[in-house]
């Protein structure tokens, strides 16, 4: 992959996907532009509602009503900011090798750091793509550990708010970011693991990367069967969740492989 084809590879996945053409600017944090695409305010209104409604009076109930619609908002905004500071995670990383991205945009399946350029070394792009778990987990584990301390001093409600399932719920939601941006589907920071070790064997960054989003392709629809199949005997929720997940991350692959493919090298 020549030099100039990497470098305009930020702007032509942002004409390729939709997801940039729908979203405020909010901020910037690192010198870095901050977006949230229109999706999110669903998912922000969707945490918020089955919080206060369901989850929280079962766990905590004989609670004022209005305080478990602020412990949900609260609980949307940690969700928000969780995706943020994985983003940003990546961003510093990005940064120590040289690299600014253009923007991050959060949505509603998570967030999305448009970098003008690919990292070519793959040993920096695993440092990098590692970068956003990382700090999922670790906010994950310092939430699962301040949850235990409320539970062993039976702190479960102070001033009338829900704050130790506030607490867990940081921990679950951390947790589930982390794990769920390890998927091996390309341009998720697992695909991006996966495309570093096969370039790296390779020494072929453009095959590794088409290869590595066929894989992803495989993954996307295996998850979209299982949406499917929970949604019928399980959860309908749950199974159309799944499902929505599975077909953005067939479209973002997508995305990637026409983008790619106009820089497919010459014989």
């Amino acid at each position: 992959m020549n030099g100039n084809k990497t470098k305009k590879l930020g702007s032509d996945f942002e004409k390729e996907y939709w997801i940039f053409r729908y979203s405020i600017f909010v901020g910037r944090i690192a010198e870095v532009p901050v977006y949230i695409n229109f999706s999110f305010a669903f998912v922000f209104i969707l945490i918020t509602l089955s919080l206060s409604i369901t989850i929280l009076p079962n766990f905590n109930p004989g609670l004022v009503q209005s305080n478990y619609v602020i412990a949900g908002i609260i609980c949307a905004f940690i969700s928000l900011f969780s995706i943020l500071f994985h983003e940003v995670a990546h961003s510093i990383i990005a940064k120590k090798y040289g690299i600014i991205f253009q923007k991050i945009i959060l949505f509603a399946f998570g967030g999305i750091a448009l970098q003008p350029i690919e990292l070519i070394d793959p040993k920096k792009e695993m440092y990098m793509a590692l970068a956003g778990p990382l700090i999922s987990f670790i906010i994950s584990g310092l939430s699962f550990l301040i949850s235990f301390e409320l539970h062993q001093s039976n702190m479960f409600i102070i001033q009338g708010f829900p704050i130790s399932s506030i607490v867990f719920y940081s921990a679950m939601i951390n947790l589930v970011i982390g794990l769920f941006n390890l998927l091996p589907v390309f341009p998720s920071d697992g695909g991006r693991i996966l495309r570093s070790f096969m370039s790296y064997r390779t020494h072929d960054q453009f095959k590794a990367t088409i290869n590595t989003i066929k894989i992803g392709w495989i993954l996307s629809f295996s998850i979209l069967i299982i949406g499917a199949a929970v949604g019928l005997k399980l959860s309908p929720t749950g199974g159309v969740w799944l499902m929505l997940v599975a077909l953005f991350l067939m479209r973002a692959s997508k995305s990637y492989y026409n983008v790619y493919q106009t820089m497919r090298p010459s014989n």
